[in-house]
This record gives C-alpha cells, structure tokens and sequence, in this order.
C-alpha cells in the first residue's frame, strides 16, 4: 500500500507541476483577469493539499491520527478554497463555475468522512479519502484545461 500512495503522491506532484505550467503559458491573459486568478489560486491550492494529503497517508501513524489529520486537511480547503472563490467571484460579478465548487465541496467533505470514519473504525475509511482525491484531480484538471483556452480579454458575465 505504501508503495501504491508514493506513486499516488508523485503523480499529484507531477500535476501541480503541469498545472505551473499551464498557468505560466498564459500568465499574461490570467493576470489582466481577477477571476482567473482567483481560480487558478484555488486550483493550485487544492493541488498542495492533495500532496499534504497524500503525504499524511504515508507517515507511519495511528489510524486515530491519520484520520484526524485527513479531517483537518479536508475541513480547512473545505472552509478555505470555495469559500474564497465565492467570495472573491462575488465582488467581481462574474459568472460562477458553480458546478465545480459545488463537486469540490462535496469531494472534500467526503474526504473528511473518510478521515472520520478511520477514527471511528466503521465505514468507507481511506476508500473515500481515495474518491475525494480522484474527484479533486478530475475538477483541477477540467479547471487546468480552462486556464489554457482562456481567451485574452474574455470575462465571463451573469446571465
């Protein structure tokens, strides 16, 4: 298993790094639009904390503590990430990617029951750390392909 989650972590790393570079690309047109900022901020955000994340798993440690340091992580980008998005989204009068903080959210409270559930010895445990995980790399790399076919200039509005 440990194995299995270094290969995890190494593959979240890689992707925070391509995700460096697919903003980096197109720095320019992300910089003149706050709320492409704003979502690359929570998208890089996410990424680190996934590796955290990951890297928790790997520290050998009681399944008490792993858990309550997997609910930690989860409930801090839980509380820190959409909400600051919505926040800062919100000032700007942007339309929001409400599908995808929505998903977020969901994906990081299940990784906080997965966490609970390792405390509690009952129920999905790391299965649904795993799920949340794979959630949250699938939103990052659906926001990633967003960054690199941002259109200079483009603002989404309300509708």
């Amino acid at each position: 298993m440990a194995r299995t989650l270094r290969d995890a972590g190494r593959s979240l790393a890689a992707l925070t790094g391509l995700l460096f570079v697919a903003i980096s690309i197109r720095i320019d047109e992300i910089r003149q639009m706050p709320h492409w900022r704003i979502r690359a901020f929570g998208n890089t955000f996410a990424l680190i904390g996934l590796l955290i994340e990951a890297s928790v798993m790997l520290v050998p440690q009681s399944h008490i503590f792993m858990g309550a340091e997997i609910v930690a992580i989860n409930l801090f980008l839980l509380l820190y990430v959409p909400v600051r998005a919505f926040v800062h989204l919100s000032r700007l009068d942007v339309k929001m990617p409400t599908l995808r903080l929505l998903c977020g959210m969901i994906a990081w409270i299940a990784g906080g029951l997965g966490g609970a559930s390792l405390i509690a010895e009952t129920g999905g445990g790391l299965y649904l750390v795993t799920a949340s995980c794979l959630s949250l790399i699938w939103i990052c790399t659906l926001n990633a392909w967003s960054f690199m076919t941002v259109e200079a200039g483009k603002r989404p509005r309300r509708r």
